[in-house]
């Protein structure tokens, strides 16, 4: 199996398998400067993860993860975080999903990601942590090596330009 950077077949594995909207995939890539897409490769792309980094509070965000499913339980997602985890070499590491995605759950444990509920992070840190995952939508987060994170002009131009202008409808 080979991993590629490749956005434009990111995108349209994303449409494919992910069960929900890419707007804001699509966002993030187009629209923030330290974001990047890796597809994983057999024959032809079987995976996909679209990752950032925003350098400013040393911290990458497993952004989709989306695998086509006769390649689900094969290694192919954890290959894909260890390699955007190597990829943004930071300090902090999150994702978030729902409770009802056990594969992504089970995926992060396994890698030494801790969850936690929205609700159970305090409120300053809950709000920061929403900002920089665009999270509102799932329960949990998933943390790797968090220290506290701090808001700061770089978290808010990522969160108006990938999360909120999108959620708004706004191209710009």
């Amino acid at each position: 199996m080979r991993i590629d950077r490749d956005r434009e077949i990111a995108l349209e594995l994303l449409e494919k398998y992910y069960k929900g909207p890419v707007k804001y995939a699509k966002a993030v890539l187009n629209k923030w400067p330290y974001s990047d897409a890796l597809v994983a490769y057999e024959g032809g792309p079987i995976g996909v993860e679209i990752f950032y980094k925003i350098p400013s509070v040393d911290t990458c965000v497993h952004y989709y993860i989306a695998v086509a499913p006769d390649y689900r339980k094969r290694g192919v997602a954890t290959l894909l975080v260890k390699n955007v985890e190597s990829t943004c070499a930071t300090s902090t590491y999150l994702a978030t999903t729902r409770e009802s995605n056990i594969a992504a759950m089970r995926l992060f444990r396994n890698l030494g990601y801790t969850p936690h509920r929205w609700y159970d992070i305090r409120r300053g840190q809950r709000e920061t942590l929403l900002k920089i995952t665009c999270g509102y939508d799932d329960d949990l987060v998933f943390i790797k090596g968090l220290r506290h994170i701090e808001r700061d002009r770089e978290v808010e131009k990522l969160w108006r330009d990938t999360c909120l202008n999108p959620y708004l409808g706004h191209e710009s």
